[in-house]
């Protein structure tokens, strides 16, 4: 091993050799049952970790994975359903197997999530304030007369007028926006660790969705949270993100820091992706789209699964599903790239 792969592996370890990561996910493979009693594999050795107060963005097209990694993260994929193999550690404590009492204790205490669609995560028959008060007296202890008054207050913090109203309230009687900040307030009711954002800002209109960006980052300055954003808008990336994956069917095909992604992709698909986007510096006449769909689950049972769709295609594509390359801090799983990266 050269002293330079040594480095890079050990960036993220302290002195004593205990990792400093909040988050690492090892191999992680989510398989889930078929109506034929088949196993498919939707999510495949995906390996990743998150640093303490940085926002890690997960992009990637609509099927290749990102918001079943995040409801394996948070405990929330049915055993009935679906297989979770491979190992979730928060602080170093393993996720994967814990009983559903012990998930419970640390979901929405130190995980919590944004999720996309938030007319069908909070309850109807519920008033906003009872939700929210919910989750700080389950992991807080606190009585109902103290939820109520921290629940007025974080309902201020993510900028929500007359939160005293509001808490009266049922969720179809506010707005898109509104309800987006009450998901968020209470996802920082108890003020955790690790913030997972699934598409927080679909729907919104683009004043809105700026107005929630800047409350999601004011309020990672404010708790030191780290955010795992998930989603498929680069420029909301731009905005948001320290660092990015690239996810495509099931696995990471490309990580970097947000400028060195932006700047220099490495990986074809992601090329294709930043290429597609509409620039106001460039004129084109046409965008670039990439041609082609994502496989279907199962699809792909041999090969890179991107060589359908690639326009460098070697031959080699079609046999072998290549290995990670590294250049530093960027890493591309592309067999272009043999030979040069480590």
């Amino acid at each position: 091993m050269t002293s330079e792969t040594q480095i890079v592996m050990n960036a993220d370890t302290d002195k004593s050799g205990i990792s400093s990561n909040l988050l690492d996910v090892q191999d992680l493979t989510i398989k889930f049952n078929t109506e034929d009693k088949k196993m498919v594999t939707t999510v495949n050795k995906l390996s990743f970790s998150l640093n303490k107060g940085e926002t890690v963005a997960l992009v990637g097209e609509s099927g290749c994975g990102k918001s079943v990694t995040s409801l394996s993260i948070m405990g929330l994929i049915p055993k009935h359903a679906g297989v979770v193999q491979g190992s979730i550690k928060l602080n170093g404590k393993e996720l994967n197997g814990l009983k559903p009492k012990e998930i419970r204790e640390i979901r929405g205490k130190d995980i919590s999530m944004i999720f996309q669609e938030p007319m069908t995560s909070l309850n109807p028959v519920h008033k906003i304030g009872d939700q929210i008060g919910e989750v700080m007296q389950l992991h807080e202890n606190v009585t109902k007369t103290e939820a109520k008054k921290r629940t007025i207050e974080i309902l201020k913090k993510v900028g929500i007028p007359r939160p005293e109203k509001i808490v009266k309230e049922f969720p179809h009687q506010l707005s898109g926006g509104m309800r987006q900040r009450v998901m968020i307030a209470m996802a920082m009711a108890c003020n955790p660790k690790l913030l997972i954002a699934d598409e927080p800002t679909t729907a919104l209109d683009v004043t809105i969705q700026a107005q929630i960006l800047d409350l999601m980052n004011g309020l990672k300055k404010q708790f030191n949270t780290t955010i795992l954003l998930i989603t498929h808008d680069l420029g909301v990336v731009a905005e948001m993100a320290d660092r990015v994956m690239v996810m495509y069917y099931g696995q990471i095909v490309e990580e970097a820091d947000v400028y060195t992604l932006f700047a220099a992709p490495k990986h074809p698909y992601t090329q294709g992706l930043l290429n597609s986007i509409p620039s106001l510096d460039e004129k084109r006449n046409r965008l670039d789209p990439i041609e082609g769909n994502v496989p279907s689950i199962g699809e792909i049972t041999k090969g890179c699964p991107f060589k359908n769709r690639c326009k460098h295609t070697l031959d080699r594509c079609s046999v072998e599903n290549p290995p990670l390359y590294s250049f530093g801090n960027q890493t591309v799983r592309c067999w272009l790239y043999e030979g040069e990266g480590k």
